[in-house]
């Protein structure tokens, strides 16, 4: 009888063991201060009507006033977390943006720089005030129109014009007397009438916009993109969510369990749930940044820089259009203002002393600039389907993932084996589903204007026809192709002929098939080429013939660069 006792008592201790092991020990189980003002002191029974309606068990620290509470408190934690994810993702998406900005307006700078240097290369003095001032404002609305969507093109073009057609006017004459500033407003005013430079402003319009259109759609997209992460943020958590996350946060805590996080799978499989219009954006979101990564790599591959450095090109040929017309538009000129009005006792020249800069501005290819970008963007290109995990691991709501049997499973501490959808509602609200649908059009119409802008190469744009930007023809390790370089080697446009020369105006009218290498003047292309040639013409460094007839045409070149 005592041995049998004997073992009775051992057979006891190891059940109490196991029970122990197996289920919390009430006297371990306390109301937590987290629980706020309204919990109960210790664990209960649950009263008939003040008991949980989520948090449900048999003992609780919790009233319907305290879980109501919780409620609004596990709401309140997500979102927090899910404003960081947004802040985050949005700030650097603006860097991108900045970055990008600031080097596609040294971009243009150096265009700037290398219009400058040629130009006091060719004539050997400097430029006058004037001419500096005329120029130096073109390309600056240039860098300008690259960021602001509101301004345009056609404007910036219109009005460079209409500045420089005094200062052509007062070189074709001759005279060594400026025009009166009265007379200089009646030549602007009346430009569109006159038509001094014929359809090169409007051709050149055409151009610009097909060179600039790229960089300008992918500054923007990055803008938009931080609006739709704006927009994304207004979707609100329908009810069963609320009391889903309810349960996941806070019912430990009513049971008195307040070191036990939720599951790893209990929380990534609630937020995929209460995170549906996220979720759904996701497809076409990614569908977006891949556009932008295919914007930003055909912008690397084509041929901007050089195009930029020798927009002067495109200007002197616009410039000598005058010249060729000067008996018709002083004809002109004369019936909309009259005799030419000048300054007496006023000096024409006022020289511009401060001196170009050798260094040049961008130290970094296009195509390493836009790499960089790429692998930036990328790290956003999941940004929706990535919150669950990110919220849970990252910003830890859950418990480790290898916690599979110690964790919050929603109802006990135990093996999660997934969600109850017992009379929970996790549907979209009809706001939420009605602002995603508004949502996904926005981005859809983006895209498909991207699409238009990404450069193609030059076998696609020869078969389809388009007017596309054709690609560079530099690798990526070739270091010193194209305008400039991380070495600081930079391309400056060659002079036409040797310095010594004087420049040769030919007597023929100047050509308008711009599809052709022929030089006119010195090389002077033509403005009937689509964008991708034009692109592509920076290149070539046609020889330059020239003789005495006069410095008149070399002078009309200073005043556009």
């Amino acid at each position: 009888m005592a041995s049998f006792l004997g073992l009775h008592v051992v057979c006891c201790m190891l059940l109490g063991v196991w029970r122990a092991g197996c289920h919390p020990n009430h006297s371990e189980l306390t109301c937590s201060e987290h629980l706020g003002a309204n919990k109960l002191s210790s664990l209960q029974a649950p009263v008939e009507g003040t008991e949980p309606q989520i948090c449900v068990s048999n003992l609780t620290c919790c009233t319907i006033e305290t879980e109501e509470n919780l409620r609004i408190r596990a709401s309140k934690k997500v979102k927090t977390l899910l404003q960081a994810k947004y802040s985050g993702s949005r700030n650097s998406l603006l860097s991108i943006f900045d970055d990008l900005r600031d080097y596609f307006q040294t971009v243009m700078r150096e265009g700037h720089r290398q219009s400058s240097l040629f130009l006091r290369s060719a004539r050997n003095k400097s430029l006058t005030t004037d001419e500096v001032q005329v120029i130096s404002t073109f390309f600056e609305h240039l860098q300008n129109y690259l960021v602001d969507d509101k301004i345009q093109l056609e404007d910036i073009v219109n009005n460079f014009f209409r500045d420089l057609f005094p200062l052509v006017l007062d070189y074709a004459n001759l005279s060594e007397k400026p025009l009166s500033r009265s007379y200089k407003q009646c030549l602007k005013t009346n430009m569109e009438s006159i038509q001094p430079f014929g359809n090169h402003p409007a051709k050149l319009v055409g151009i610009f916009e097909d060179a600039f259109d790229p960089a300008r759609k992918l500054l923007s997209s990055f803008k938009f993109a931080t609006e739709v992460m704006n927009a994304a943020q207004q979707f609100n958590f329908s009810t069963g969510c609320k009391n889903l996350l309810l349960e996941m946060k806070f019912c430990s805590l009513c049971q008195g369990l307040h070191k036990v996080k939720p599951c790893y799978s209990y929380c990534n499989e609630a937020l995929r749930k209460c995170l549906i219009p996220e979720i759904k954006l996701q497809s076409i979101w990614g569908s977006f940044i891949y556009r932008v990564n295919l914007l930003a790599h055909s912008i690397g591959k084509s041929d901007l820089e050089n195009f930029v450095n020798s927009i002067y090109k495109d200007l002197w040929s616009a410039a000598l259009y005058v010249i060729y017309q000067k008996d018709d538009v002083v004809t002109k000129v004369t019936e909309k203002c009259g005799t030419p009005e000048h300054i007496e006792g006023s000096s024409k020249v006022s020289l511009y002393t401060k001196s170009v800069p050798t260094t040049p501005y961008v130290e970094v290819r296009l195509f390493a600039k836009m790499d960089a970008a790429r692998a930036k963007v990328s790290k956003v290109n999941n940004f929706y389907e990535s919150l669950p995990n990110g919220l849970c691991v990252i910003d830890g709501l859950s418990a480790r993932q290898d916690n599979v049997n110690n964790c919050w499973n929603g109802k006990s501490r135990k093996s999660y084996s997934g969600l109850s959808s017992s009379g929970r509602d996790l549907q979209m609200t009809n706001e939420s589903s009605n602002h995603l649908k508004l949502l996904e059009e926005k981005i859809r119409d983006r895209s498909r204007e991207i699409d238009k802008s990404i450069v193609h190469s030059m076998a696609d744009d020869e078969e389809s026809g388009r007017n596309e930007i054709y690609g560079s023809a530099c690798s990526d390790d070739d270091e010193d192709c194209g305008s400039s370089s991380g070495s600081n080697i930079n391309v400056i446009p060659d002079l036409p002929g040797d310095n010594n020369a004087d420049i040769y105006i030919s007597s023929e009218a100047p050509r308008t098939d711009r599809e052709s290498d022929d030089s006119l003047a010195g090389g002077v292309p033509t403005t009937k080429q689509k964008s991708g040639k034009v692109l592509a013409r920076a290149k070539a460094s046609p020889s330059h013939s020239i003789s005495s007839l006069s410095s008149l045409a070399l002078l009309l070149f200073a005043m556009i660069a």
